[in-house]
């Protein structure tokens, strides 16, 4: 294996690059300047690198606002957009908690405050049921309320294809909802606005080969995400770099496929157009997911004290197929969080899309403290903290991944 040290420092570097590069969002400058950076890095280790252009929608906003009562805060608009006038509409609002109170908010606009948590998706069963809820009821816009550790707006991911409502829907920063309970209390009225500019841009899925020998190796990672996400996206970024090269010299008679993704944060559409270029499941050892936020640093909280700690934060699982999962738990021992490997969760990153297709594989998935807000910066990730959740990857690898003269004789035995 690379010496720690080397290690340490070869995913620093790459953390700070991925941060230095901005927001992650799908086909903004920063997106694409890191698929030139990765494609760049692939073609150094030897690998043929492609790429797959698509369309992805992008909403450029004008303002998005909510106002009642004399306070105006700003709302992230959620996609896929369902834009306003610049004069916005006027209605009061309906708290909505539960799907119990959907009544409440016909003809209103619904202030639907979320349970506590680490939220990240719109289909969630935290969300959803809700969404659907107000909308079925007739709620004339909905503002959705993340509420969570951070007390800041939350990007939430979503399935373009299935929108949870065809409303207005804009998200609240936890930290700004006080005064819009007390306009709701007193039916005062509101103003929503979600006005600009709706288009699409390209984003990329790149892709490409080692082509050595008849088995497979496949490492993947997405690269986008809501805001600078480098904990997020910039740990698997990362850890997926320091694998490609060290896949090349540690299974010399392998072949290897990479992926790694664009829009992400629209339910996972890059991967599911990059699988096609996948070299079969049955030829494949293993597939390695490079998922979400695999170390970040601990952060406490006690009675008004918060602190940023050096420790990783435990909030995260490592996902294996069935066969895996006795190496997986001596591979990754002593991790917090990753030492009791768990079943692949259906919706929850693109692992479960891979693996329906007939591959075995793993992945590490994080929901750290900051996950989808503007706090997932540079300074809650420490490259001496993913070293170790790197290593362990190799690890696995090496108990999983099979030797030709082994596959051919299990091949004929």
């Amino acid at each position: 294996m690379m010496a720690v040290d080397d290690l340490v420092r070869r995913l620093k570097a790459d953390l700070e690059r991925y941060a230095a590069l901005g927001d992650m969002m799908s086909g903004g400058a920063g997106d694409l300047a890191a698929a030139d950076w990765i494609a760049e890095r692939m073609a150094g280790m030897g690998y043929a690198v492609a790429r797959q252009a698509f369309d992805i929608p992008c909403f450029e906003p004008a303002e998005c606002t909510l106002t009642a009562g004399g306070f105006t805060a700003t709302l992230h608009a959620q996609p896929p957009v369902t834009s306003t006038s610049p004069a916005g509409l006027a209605a009061p609002l309906a708290v909505v908690r539960s799907p119990h109170d959907a009544g409440d908010a016909r003809g209103r606009i619904a202030l639907i405050v979320l349970p506590h948590g680490r939220h990240a998706s719109m289909q969630s069963p935290a969300i959803r049921p809700l969404v659907q809820a107000a909308a079925k009821a007739g709620a004339v816009a909905l503002v959705i309320v993340p509420v969570g550790p951070t007390g800041r707006i939350m990007g939430l991911n979503c399935n373009l294809e299935e929108p949870a409502a065809p409303l207005p829907v804009g998200v609240l920063a936890p930290a700004e909802l006080e005064p819009f309970l007390a306009a709701a209390r007193s039916t005062s009225p509101a103003t929503l606005v979600l006005h600009g500019r709706g288009a699409m841009r390209p984003t990329c899925n790149v892709h490409g080969v080692l082509d050595r020998g008849p088995r497979w190796v496949a490492l993947s990672t997405p690269r986008t995400g809501w805001f600078g996400c480098v904990s997020e996206r910039g740990t698997g970024t990362a850890a997926f770099l320091a694998l490609a090269e060290w896949v090349t010299g540690r299974f010399p008679a392998h072949s290897v496929f990479f992926m790694n993704s664009g829009a992400h944060e629209y339910h996972f559409a890059g991967a599911h157009r990059a699988m096609r270029f996948a070299p079969p499941p049955g030829d494949t050892d293993v597939w390695v997911h490079l998922g979400a936020s695999l170390a970040t640093r601990g952060h406490v909280e006690f009675r008004g004290l918060q602190r940023m700690l050096r420790a990783a934060d435990s909030n995260r699982i490592l996902m294996t197929s069935d066969r895996f999962r006795d190496a997986a738990s001596e591979a990754f021992a002593g991790l917090s969080g990753l030492e009791c490997p768990a079943p692949v969760l259906g919706g929850v990153s693109e692992l479960a899309t891979i693996l329906s297709r007939g591959y075995e594989g793993f992945a590490v998935l994080g929901m750290p403290r900051a996950f989808h807000t503007r706090d997932d910066t540079l300074d809650t990730v420490d490259a001496g903290l993913l070293a170790p959740v790197v290593r362990a990857h190799m690890a696995l690898m090496e108990a999983v991944v099979t030797s030709p003269r082994q596959a051919l004789s299990e091949a004929n035995p």
